[in-house]
């Protein structure tokens, strides 16, 4: 690595140096006080820097022995950012290097301004300490309550000795109250840092609880995908068709389903549906209809429109707050027919024999309302070698790309139809979802999102 890289990503450079020390994107990370400990000392390290700008007042510039007192300051600093890089005394470290550092300033400030005449003169001398109530709020960086009250103690206690020697040897009687401005102003630091640190410290614990709680729901999610992905058919052969499929889930579970019926005599029934919404609730209805379709009377398998009427009595009577679209086919190879209805659901896109794909128009409405009887139309067609159904849930179009456009039912044609040449089933369907990729860009599908091609054989 040269000398460029070094300073683009190590110490050389404070920001990339700071952005990487203080990365606390893990809960976890916050509760390891040693790690937050040597944070904050080379932290102090960076900021003490400040404290030099105390050489732009002209007293303490002129000091006799102030610039020893910035150098054992600067020297301090450098041991404690070396010791930062073990483990076990930090805590001495940094209440060592913090009583000494404040002791140092105080010193400065009192060797500044040693003479004064009255009691202005003597209050501007004061004021300066208030600088010192930094040093005290900064203790709230390390998230321990006692850090920010003992450090105002200290300074209290420094403060009044330096004061009392000052008016000891002055001429002004008396102890002046205004004199204590700067303990009360230490102590309100102290109070401000403890309530922060104190808030904080209640902050992590509930992100540690939300965390903890996430971890589980999605190790639980995790396990929920596994069931649900049993529900789906395996790649299996079936005599009559090929097929292609594609399933995308924005959530580890989600309310876009399909299944493919084994029927007498060689026929097959497809069946797809899209749960409205998505996520647990859309998962687990999915799960139930599957059951439903698995489960109802064989005569209602051979039925397209029956098939949905039954799944749509159900869905009102078990659950009333949710809906699904739904296409169910049958293909009856005896007769040479495929035979469907459609409930709701987008319209299936159809292919003769490499020829373009055209949507074909029934009407039929949402599962789980009971909107009308028969509650779809049946469509029949002549089974075709060659020939392709392009069956999808309406996350395909409806999502939206990067320049927040959708897809549309045209779109999908209009890919469909420039690759319909394709002989080659898995080639199609590679080419398709690549097309569909390039439109969506790096865009997240916000629903489910699930298509199935069809080819007669």
């Amino acid at each position: 690595m040269n000398l460029s890289a070094k300073k683009a990503t190590g110490i050389l450079n404070p920001l990339a140096f700071l952005e990487r020390e203080f990365n606390y994107r893990e809960v976890s990370a916050w509760k390891d006080f040693v790690r937050i400990d040597q944070s904050f000392i080379r932290l102090a390290f960076f900021l003490h820097f400040l404290v030099y700008f105390l050489l732009l007042i002209p007293e303490i510039r002129d000091s006799p022995r102030g610039g020893i007192y910035f150098g054992f300051i600067l020297s301090l600093n450098i041991l404690s950012l070396v010791l930062s890089f073990q483990r076990k005394y930090l805590p001495a470290v940094i209440h060592g290097t913090n009583c000494t550092i404040t002791f140092l300033v105080m010193m400065v400030l009192n060797e500044s301004f040693y003479s004064f005449d009255d009691l202005h003169s003597l209050q501007l001398y004061n004021n300066y300490f208030l600088l010192v109530g930094f040093l005290v709020l900064f203790q709230m960086f390390r998230l321990k309550v006692k850090g920010c009250l003992l450090t105002a103690l200290y300074s209290v206690v420094l403060h009044l000795g330096f004061t009392y020697f000052k008016l000891k040897d002055g001429t002004i009687p008396g102890f002046p109250l205004v004199l204590l401005v700067p303990d009360v102003v230490y102590l309100i630091m102290s109070l401000i840092g403890i309530t922060i640190v104190v808030i904080v410290r209640r902050l992590v614990h509930i992100s540690s609880e939300l965390d903890s709680d996430y971890r589980f729901l999605q190790h639980e999610l995790q396990i929920a995908r596994k069931v649900q992905e049993t529900l789906f058919p395996e790649d299996i052969s079936i005599k009559g068709f090929k097929y292609e499929v594609y399933r995308s889930t924005p959530n580890e579970i989600g309310g876009d389903f399909y299944d493919f019926i084994q029927l007498r005599e060689g026929n097959t029934g497809v069946f797809l549906t899209d749960i409205a919404g998505h996520g647990i609730a859309s998962a687990l209805v999915a799960s139930f209809i599957k059951i439903m379709v698995a489960t109802m009377p064989y005569r209602l398998k051979l039925h397209p429109v029956r098939l949905l009427e039954y799944l749509d009595e159900t869905l009102l009577r078990q659950f009333k707050s949710h809906h699904a679209s739904a296409v169910y086919i049958f293909f009856d190879f005896i007769s040479k027919e495929i035979h469907f209805a459609n409930g709701g659901h987008p319209y299936l896109m159809h292919s003769q024999s490499g020829s373009e794909f055209r949507e074909i128009e029934t009407t039929g409405s949402i599962l789980g309302f009971g909107i009308k009887r028969p509650i779809a139309e049946l469509v029949s067609l002549p089974i075709l070698s060659g020939e392709r159904l392009f069956l999808y849930t309406d996350g395909l179009i409806e999502n939206r790309n990067p320049q927040g456009k959708q897809l549309g039912s045209e779109g999908l044609l209009e890919i469909l139809n420039r690759n319909s040449s394709l002989t080659d089933l898995r080639q199609f369907k590679d080419v398709v979802q690549a097309e569909l990729f390039g439109f969506f860009g790096d865009a997240e599908f916000e629903d489910d999102t699930l298509f199935l091609i069809i080819e007669m054989e």
